[in-house]
């Protein structure tokens, strides 16, 4: 009787044992999924380098619009400085939309404007050093630079999620923004389009002002105007999808997908008009 207990104290010892082991060791192998993020971001920051090729494209109302797809590629150096490009869509770029979209990304038409942008990051902001192939506010490059994503995604209002059955040495984040933080990412980058193309002399005094200038500024503001009235209509939501290795803690690729749709407009046929941006960027020869 006596060795029965001591046996099952001996047992309980050592499942105790066992558990606080585990309960100890358990962080370190599987940190949470914040955590893993905050990980890959830190190794993207501490690469010398990194070459990169990526794709995004548009859906309206779940039909391709062919004009607005784009295939780019492009690098990193010194840290800091970021080069990008347009490719032809035949170079193996991705085609694959975000992870659980049954969607694929189509080819640029034929005719694709050809675009080059240099940027660099001083003091915590992307500033444009040079670009090429484009009109004032036209370049669609410096907005798909995949580091400033990865730079946002950290202070982001999001949930940080693990996907389950990834592949052997990677693991899959996903990033879901709230929708709050969906709508201003959404309208500060449109504000900065606005802001690339508004008339020169933005606060020119209509008694003086050249008249063609003046018409220019009227027309810009009631643009922006309309513009602030839709984004308070629509609903947002914003989704990453995060594929790091495992091993170096450094990232594989980065999709999102961002949903538009105005609840109170319809189209013809009664659905409602929705939007679905997407893009996808592949990271790769890191230095």
């Amino acid at each position: 009787m006596r060795k029965t207990n001591v046996k099952k104290k001996v047992l309980s010892t050592l499942l105790l044992g066992s558990a606080i082991l585990c309960t100890s060791c358990g962080p370190l192998n599987n940190k949470p999924a914040a955590e893993n993020l905050n990980l890959a971001l830190a190794g993207m920051d501490g690469s010398d380098g990194v070459s990169f090729e990526g794709a995004s494209s548009l859906l309206l109302n779940g039909k391709p619009a062919p004009e607005a797809s784009l295939y780019y590629g492009g690098s990193v150096a010194e840290h800091n400085k970021v080069s990008l490009y347009t490719v032809l869509p035949d170079r193996g770029t991705p085609r694959t939309a975000a992870r659980g979209e049954k969607v694929t990304l189509k080819s640029s038409p034929a005719g694709t404007p050809a675009y080059y942008s240099k940027l660099e990051k001083n003091n915590g902001e992307w500033t444009l050093l040079s670009e090429k192939g484009s009109a004032q506010g036209d370049n669609p490059l410096p907005a798909l630079n995949p580091i400033r994503q990865l730079d946002e995604l950290e202070n982001l209002e999001k949930k940080v999620t693990e996907e389950a059955g990834t592949a052997r040495g990677t693991r899959v984040l996903r990033i879901e923004l709230s929708e709050a933080e969906s709508k201003r990412q959404l309208a500060a980058e449109l504000q900065h389009q606005m802001d690339a193309i508004r008339p020169e002399g933005s606060t020119i005094n209509l008694k003086t002002a050249d008249k063609g200038l003046e018409s220019l500024q009227l027309v810009w503001e009631q643009k922006n105007n309309e513009l602030q009235q839709k984004l308070k209509q629509v609903s947002v939501k914003t989704v990453y999808y995060l594929k790091v290795d495992k091993k170096r803690n450094l990232p594989k690729s980065l999709t999102s997908s961002r949903k538009v749709s105005r609840p109170g407009v319809q189209t013809v046929s009664g659905s409602t008009v929705e939007e679905i941006y997407l893009t996808q960027v592949n990271f790769y020869g890191y230095r």
